[in-house]
């Protein structure tokens, strides 16, 4: 048997040649291998990143608000639509003419935000068409809603406060939202009111949400700037609690959204004049950058020079180097985790899960294990499609990575390391 070990070195599939460099990583590996020794042979790597159109966003685990602006993938912004499940059927207000309203707060407990936590503009709409459960809503998906923005005038502009604080009430509550926003008190006023009015659309839940379809939250940040911003995803449904006095007693009663009612993200990204719609959009690959997005980008890697290994060989490791760029970690913080994928077949985009690509700062990113994939490519068990790598949760954050290419100059490259016997 005859041992062999490649230490890939980069290349771009389109050059003759290249200089082959030994890194420390491949040197380490080949000093625990007395019988190993370096291959002349060229392996490349081909990276790229496709963009999305639309992503499924029915019924998510998390709901996402707010927006960013970061200097390479320029605007991300988020916003969710959701029914508003009423906490207790055919509710009894008591004597209307006694009753004094204080307030109407929608309330948000988020838990956790991606960028930074700087001051947002957040409005609200009452959503005027149904929201219907079978319905396939997508991450570009609208309805229709009222004009009015229900937030106070003056009090949409809020900074999120990220561990939550209390809030003490007259009711003796405490409330440990990190949004609380002051909505107008007509929309707690049409509530009783119609409570008595016309008790039939609080009778059953159905019946309330045909009455009263929902709500749309979304950021207004008009004056947003580079590197401002945040986006904050929501596990914990946002409560909307009327405040109120009856007869000088005080007293509240609140409706939920996102519990087990229909609702789904919109999430928009402008790309214009950055790098990202030069590369992603424009499908122009410079081999120096790619990227990868949550909702809108993921990126490629192609490894067109597998057939180099003979196809009776047994591989014994392969790992997959991806070092990313870190000037902007301090705002946008990298995933522990990126998925990685591969398309079912040439006619078929349809994605496959293959494996996880881990943080890895030794390599200044991330380390993708392989092996089992090489494996099947080159005994034909599998084609030769490119890897596809996107943050773990997708379509439920709004994350991004700018990886480093094959060209990139005075930094870390993408690398794959392998070692296999031939029989």
């Amino acid at each position: 048997m005859k041992h062999i070990f490649f230490l890939l070195t980069i290349c771009v599939v389109f050059l003759t040649s290249c200089k082959k460099e030994v890194s420390n990583a491949g040197i380490s590996l080949l000093s625990k291998e007395n019988d190993a020794f370096v291959s002349d042979t060229l392996f490349s790597l081909k990276v790229g990143s496709v963009y999305v159109d639309t992503v499924s966003s029915s019924n998510p685990s998390y709901l996402l608000l707010g927006s960013y602006i970061d200097p390479i993938f320029g605007k991300y912004d988020a916003s969710f639509y959701s029914q508003v499940r009423i906490s207790a059927l055919q509710p009894d207000f008591g004597d209307i003419s006694k009753i004094t309203i204080d307030s109407l707060i929608l309330g948000m407990r988020f838990n956790d935000y991606y960028g930074k936590l700087d001051e947002q503009n957040f409005e609200v709409y009452e959503v005027v068409e149904d929201l219907i459960a079978s319905n396939s809503y997508n991450t570009k998906s609208k309805v229709t809603v009222n004009s009015e923005n229900l937030v106070v005038q003056g009090d949409g502009k809020l900074i999120p406060k990220p561990y939550g604080y209390k809030f003490a009430q007259d009711v003796k509550d405490t409330v440990y939202d990190n949004i609380r926003i002051p909505l107008k008190t007509s929309l707690a006023k049409r509530f009783i009111t119609d409570s008595k009015s016309n008790p039939a659309s609080f009778a059953t839940m159905d019946a309330f949400l045909a009455y009263f379809k929902g709500l749309y939250i979304k950021v207004n940040n008009s004056i947003q700037h580079e590197g401002e911003g945040g986006v904050f995803s929501f596990a914990y449904p946002p409560i909307l609690t009327i405040y109120y006095k009856l007869d000088g007693v005080v007293k509240r009663f609140y409706f939920e959204l996102n519990a087990s009612g229909t609702r789904f993200n919109h999430v928009d990204c402008n790309y214009q004049a950055t790098e990202v719609e030069k590369l992603v959009l424009g499908q122009i690959s410079d081999q120096k950058d790619f990227y990868t997005q949550a909702n809108h980008v993921r990126g490629t890697i192609s490894l067109p020079t597998l057939v180099n290994i003979p196809s009776n060989s047994v591989i014994h490791y392969a790992k997959l180097i991806l070092p990313v760029d870190y000037n902007y970690t301090n705002i946008y913080s990298l995933s522990s985790e990126l998925f990685v994928s591969i398309p079912n077949s040439e006619y078929d985009p349809t994605l496959r899960y293959i494996g996880s690509a881990i943080l890895d700062t030794a390599y200044k990113g991330y380390s993708i294990d392989i092996r089992d994939h090489v494996q099947q490519v080159i005994t034909g068990k599998r084609l030769n499609n490119h890897l596809v790598v996107s943050p773990k949760f997708f379509s439920l954050s709004a994350e991004r990575i700018h990886f480093l290419g094959p060209n990139t100059q005075g930094a870390e490259k993408p690398r794959l390391l392998i070692k296999y016997s031939t029989f």
